[in-house]
C-alpha cells in the first residue's frame, strides 16, 4: 500500500519561510554595509560628516554590524521554528 503523501504547505509557512529569508538577506546587507564602512574608516578613506567626532561615527558602524548579526540570528531561529512547524505537520 503506498504512504498518503504530505499534505502541501500553506500559506502562512510560506509567509514563515520567506520572513526567514528576508530577516537573514537583510541582516547579512546590513553587517557587510557596517564593515565597508568601518574598513573605510580604518583605512581612512571614508569622509567623516562635519561637527561628527570619528568614535560617534565607528560606535555607530559597530553598533549597526552588531544589530545585523542579531537580525541574522534572529531569521535564523525563525527558519529553524518553520523547519520544525514543517516535520511536525507530516
Amino acid at each position: 500500500m503506498k504512504p498518503a503523501p504530505a499534505p502541501a504547505p500553506t500559506s502562512a509557512d510560506r509567509m514563515m519561510d520567506a520572513a526567514a529569508l528576508l530577516m537573514v538577506l537583510g541582516g547579512i546587507s546590513l553587517f557587510a554595509f557596517a564593515r565597508q564602512a568601518l574598513t573605510g574608516i580604518g583605512a581612512g578613506t571614508r569622509d567623516m560628516p562635519s561637527g561628527i567626532s570619528a568614535v560617534a561615527v565607528t560606535d555607530f558602524h559597530v553598533a549597526q554590524s552588531r544589530m545585523g548579526l542579531f537580525i541574522v540570528a534572529v531569521g535564523v531561529l525563525v527558519g529553524v521554528a518553520a523547519a520544525l512547524r514543517h516535520r511536525l505537520r507530516k
